[in-house]
């Protein structure tokens, strides 16, 4: 039988900090060079763990209001705010979180940090950003239809949304 922690988002945010402090290759910030090529418009960044977005994916970063749903750890929201959005990191995490504000002191970059449970982004009014970043973090909820509606909620119309999936064979052990 496969057991669920009682609170999910706990667990999520334990597990988070921990891998932290494990320094996994999710929770660790980027570097000076990568923030120095982003101001440039040239930046790469990942929503699934081998493939980078495509560049034409992206609408128009400049004063692009964007949210990082999920999205701790000092990646891609320091090189979105680098390449000229206006970036909001939300995450359970309060040490993701602290890695985005690291990159954002270090790198002189302005990104708000929430944290917060993804299906609940009532913090946030209707219609308030141009584009949603959404990495892997879906299977880390019991039930994605809250997300989603959340997504909907918070996003302009004619906004994109990005969101990557994990195939489920990777949990297979």
């Amino acid at each position: 039988m496969n057991e669920q922690p009682e609170n999910i988002r706990k667990y999520n945010q334990v597990m988070w900090d921990a891998l932290v402090d494990l320094n996994d290759r999710w929770t660790v910030p980027v570097g000076a060079e990568v923030i120095a090529r982003a101001r440039r418009g040239e930046f790469s960044i990942v929503l699934t763990p081998a493939k980078p977005v495509p560049g034409e994916w992206f609408p128009n970063l400049q004063g692009c209001e964007v949210l990082c749903l999920a999205s701790g750890g000092g990646q891609q929201g320091p090189v979105l705010a680098a390449a000229g959005a206006k970036v909001t990191v939300l995450d359970n995490s309060p040490k993701q979180l602290e890695q985005d504000r690291r990159v954002a002191e270090r790198e002189q970059l302005e990104i708000t940090t929430v944290e917060g449970d993804m299906a609940d982004l009532s913090v946030f009014e209707e219609a308030s950003f141009d584009l949603i970043f959404h990495p892997c973090s879906n299977s880390f909820v019991p039930d994605v239809r809250p997300v989603w509606r959340e997504a909907h909620r918070v996003l302009r119309t004619g906004g994109d949304l990005l969101s990557g999936f994990c195939n489920p064979i990777i949990y297979i052990g």
